[in-house]
C-alpha cells in the first residue's frame, strides 16, 4: 500500500505546478507591451435650461375673428368739419353741445359740439325737445339713439321697470308692477342691454390691469335679439333655459372687461379675448 505520507507530497507537488501553469497562462495587465490605452468616457450632456412651448400652444387655430379684423380693420378718423357759429337771432339758451345729427347724408353726423345743432320748442306739447341741424336741415328729437325715444311711457316708470329687471324680478312680474304687457317689458329690456352695450364701447378703453378673471352666467337675451327664438317662447323660457354669457372682470376693481354670449365653443372664446385686446 502506498503510504499517506507520499500521497500527500505528490498532491502538493500538483498543486504547486497548477500553481506556476496559472501564473504564466494568465494575462498581465500590468506588463509592458503594445497596449491602446482606453478611450475616456464622454462627458454628461448639459441639458438646456430654456424654456420649451408646450406643445398645444406651436399651433395657432383659425380664428374667425383676426380674419375679420385683418379684413376690416379701424379707419382712421377724418377731419372734422368747420365750427358752425349763429350769425342770426338771439343768444342760444339751451346747451346742445352733447348731441350730433343722426342723418347719414349730413357731413356733421357723428360730430359733437360744432355749433350745428339748436333746439326747436316741444312738438305737440311733449315732454322732449325737438333739435334742428342747420348743416342738412333735418329734425329728431333730444331722445335719438335712447331707450326713451318713440316711448309715451313716463321716464320714471321706464327706468325702474329697467332697474327691478336688473335686480332679478322676472319679466312677467315687473310686467304685473307697472301694468305694463310683457312683451313690452322685454323689448325695454333688449333696448337697455343695447344701450349699455354702446356705453361700454364707448367709455372702456385703454384699461391698464395685472390680472383678468373669467366667470360663467347664464342669460337669455342674445337669442331674443338674435331672432332664434319668438318673445312669447323668451319670457316663458328665460329663468328655465339659460345660455353661456363669457365675462371676464378684474378681480381688483370688480371691472366688468368684456362679455359675450352663446355656445362653450373655441370661437366664442376667441371672441372674448379680443374684445378683451380691445379694451
Amino acid at each position: 500500500m502506498v503510504s499517506h505520507l507520499f500521497f500527500y507530497q505528490l498532491v502538493l507537488l500538483g498543486l504547486l505546478w497548477l500553481c506556476v501553469m496559472l501564473h504564466y497562462a494568465w494575462p498581465n495587465e500590468c506588463a509592458g507591451g503594445d497596449q491602446r490605452p482606453s478611450q475616456p468616457l464622454p462627458p454628461p450632456r448639459k441639458r438646456s435650461s430654456d424654456p420649451k412651448l408646450f406643445p398645444g400652444l406651436t399651433r395657432k387655430p383659425p380664428c374667425a375673428a383676426c380674419e375679420q379684423a385683418h379684413e376690416h380693420g379701424p379707419q382712421p378718423p377724418g377731419c372734422p368739419p368747420p365750427r358752425m357759429a349763429p350769425t342770426r337771432g338771439r343768444p342760444r339758451q339751451v346747451d346742445t353741445s352733447s348731441h350730433f345729427c343722426p342723418h347719414p347724408p349730413c357731413a356733421y353726423r357723428g360730430w359733437v359740439g360744432l355749433g350745428n345743432i339748436s333746439a326747436n320748442g316741444h312738438p305737440n306739447g311733449g315732454p322732449w325737445r325737438q333739435l334742428h341741424c342747420t348743416s342738412c336741415g333735418g329734425y329728431f328729437q333730444e331722445t335719438h339713439g335712447t331707450p326713451l325715444h318713440g316711448k309715451r311711457v313716463a321716464p320714471e316708470k321706464l327706468v325702474w321697470a329697467v332697474g327691478a329687471l336688473a335686480e332679478g324680478l322676472g319679466i312677467r312680474a315687473v310686467a304685473r308692477v307697472f301694468e305694463v304687457d310683457p312683451n313690452t317689458v322685454l323689448q325695454w329690456l333688449v333696448e337697455a342691454a343695447d344701450q349699455a352695450a354702446a356705453f361700454s364701447r364707448y367709455f372702456l378703453y385703454d384699461v391698464r390691469v395685472t390680472q383678468v378673471q373669467l366667470d360663467e352666467l347664464f342669460a337669455r337675451l342674445r337669442a331674443v335679439t338674435a331672432g332664434e327664438v319668438s318673445d312669447a317662447e323668451a319670457i316663458t323660457r328665460l329663468s328655465r333655459s339659460p345660455r353661456w354669457v363669457w365675462a371676464a372682470i378684474d378681480p381688483v376693481t370688480k371691472l366688468l372687461l368684456a362679455i359675450d354670449g352663446g355656445d362653450r365653443t373655441l370661437a366664442m372664446a376667441q371672441g372674448l379675448v379680443h374684445q378683451i385686446t380691445q379694451v
